[in-house]
């Protein structure tokens, strides 16, 4: 794609601790990707933006979010609760063995990724777009995928001017073999994403104690949830790397989250993440607001609002080792872009009080991909279509030149989503080999107990497919939230958020 330089006008929030806040700042966002420069409006321009589209965004301007805890492959499916269980799991292997998760959660996601792979990732990546996600994690099991409408942090190399950054596991390492492996790893320079001690069963401290006895305690280990560890495992944590916090989930399935505040004493650093979207919120943005509540109800308002916010945008980005990068709106780095309305005084609380109706516009690289349509057309948005997302209209990017599998429309976005709902054999047929783009995208649910199931020919008849689920949270979500789950009515609290 062609990056026309663009310059964002509207309050930056930089989150550069050397000027934080622009109040009436401009951001200028080169042909080359790059942010040239971010000024106060009067200050001059930089050289080669003489031609550049001018857009007032009448909003605040943040860097883009990062969402380092998700699994993309199960994001067409809702908020999901066993109805027989009525006690909170302990640990992540107990729930996959309810009788109600194969039907309701594995066998359907296996078919959606099998016959409906590209129209699956669009509506799933459209659906974290709609939150200002900008990067996320939890798509490595897509082939040849790098991220089409936000980036994949697994198999992001910056249009292949470097190396992928990142090693990851979602199953639990086995053995010296396995430990050795991922600490030189680290020791290379890459980070290692991994779920470490997910649940409250004290049992599970034994994950973190294999892990310091593997010598892969490391700088550059980013931990999925580590929600049964305390205030003493993370004092033997060192070197101190980071967590990835995903509050919603935690509390949905185990009745506890992690005790991030202890965590962050200790001197680890901290990261959000959505999970997915059987037990978590529908994008970083909503999890941002469960943080907010946890924060509050639960740790005595240890975390500022601005460090609350920094767990989506620079914590992530430095646990990953993308400081250089992204997370930050400064000169030198990527021109990934959120914009919201300014609805709040404080920029930090502003960004935690938006919802998917604040979102005004969304770029990375500088290319518009998501936003108002006035917005969209000034930032010169090409291939741009209309979409509904809760009771507001916005424009989005879809289609994009050069990538032939990449090119489906919304219409045919939500068309094939619904032909493979209404007799998933009938659409395996006539999908197969009919993609004009060539080899049809297939996804592989990356979650150990799914990752081996197959789903073939007859068998299709006997998978019941769910509407894909809103883009939005809407009143049905927060319904569901009321009724289920073993969070004790702390996360009731969210639906004030959203009015």
């Amino acid at each position: 794609m062609t990056v026309t330089p663009l310059v964002l006008f509207g309050r930056v929030v930089t989150f550069d601790e050397r000027q934080p806040v622009v109040e009436d700042g401009a951001l200028y966002i080169g042909s080359d990707e790059i942010i040239a420069q971010v000024s106060e409006r009067s200050a001059p321009p930089p050289e080669g933006f003489a031609d550049a589209r001018r857009v007032e965004t009448g909003g605040s301007i943040y860097p883009g979010l990062i969402d380092l805890h998700n699994h993309i492959a199960y994001n067409c499916l809702s908020l999901w609760a066993s109805p027989t269980r009525t006690e909170a799991w302990a640990r992540r292997d107990q729930w996959p063995d309810d009788e109600d998760y194969k039907p309701s959660i594995s066998l359907p996601a296996n078919a959606l990724c099998q016959i409906a792979g590209e129209a699956t990732l669009k509506y799933v990546e459209t659906k974290a777009v709609i939150g200002g996600t900008t990067a996320i994690q939890g798509s490595a099991k897509v082939p040849y995928y790098d991220g089409w409408l936000v980036r994949n942090v697994e198999r992001e190399t910056f249009k292949k001017s470097e190396k992928v950054a990142i090693r990851q596991s979602v199953r639990e390492l086995g053995g010296p073999k396995d430990f050795a492996k991922y600490r030189q790893a680290m020791d290379d320079g890459y980070a290692f994403i991994y779920h470490l001690a997910e649940g409250s069963d004290p049992g599970l401290v034994e994950e973190f104690d294999a892990l310091k006895r593997g010598k892969c305690l490391h700088k550059r280990l980013v931990a999925i949830h580590s929600t049964a560890l305390g205030e003493g495992d993370f004092s033997r944590w060192a070197p101190k790397g980071s967590i990835v916090w995903s509050p919603f989930s935690n509390l949905w399935l185990y009745g506890k989250t992690t005790a991030v505040d202890s965590a962050h004493e200790a001197g680890l650093r901290i990261c959000l993440g959505a999970d997915w979207s059987p037990s978590g919120t529908k994008n970083l943005l909503g999890e941002l607001k469960v943080a907010d509540i946890c924060n509050r109800a639960l740790m005595g308002k240890a975390f500022s609002d601005e460090q609350l916010c920094r767990m989506a945008t620079t914590n992530p980005a430095e646990a990953i080792g993308w400081k250089d990068k992204l997370g930050r709106l400064k000169q030198g780095l990527r021109g990934d872009v959120l914009v919201c309305a300014s609805r709040e005084s404080d920029p930090y609380r502003n960004l935690i009080a938006a919802t998917e109706a604040d979102v005004l516009f969304v770029a990375v690289n500088g290319y518009p991909f998501y936003g108002t349509t006035q917005l969209m057309q000034a930032a010169g948005a090409t291939d741009a279509e209309s979409i509904q997302v809760g009771r507001q209209r916005r424009s989005i990017v879809l289609v994009y030149p050069g990538y032939p599998q990449a090119d489906m429309t919304w219409k045919q976005v939500t068309g094939e989503l619904a032909s493979a709902r209404a007799d998933p054999r009938r659409h395996e047929q006539q999908r197969d080999g009919a993609r004009p783009g060539g080899t049809e995208v297939r996804i592989q649910p990356e979650k150990p107990w799914d990752a081996k199931v197959k789903i073939a020919g007859p068998t299709l008849e006997n998978v019941a497919l769910p509407e894909p689920d809103p883009l939005t949270h809407n009143p049905a979500f927060f319904d569901n939230v009321k009724k289920r789950g073993f969070h004790g009515g702390i996360l009731d609290d969210l639906k004030a958020y959203y009015g």
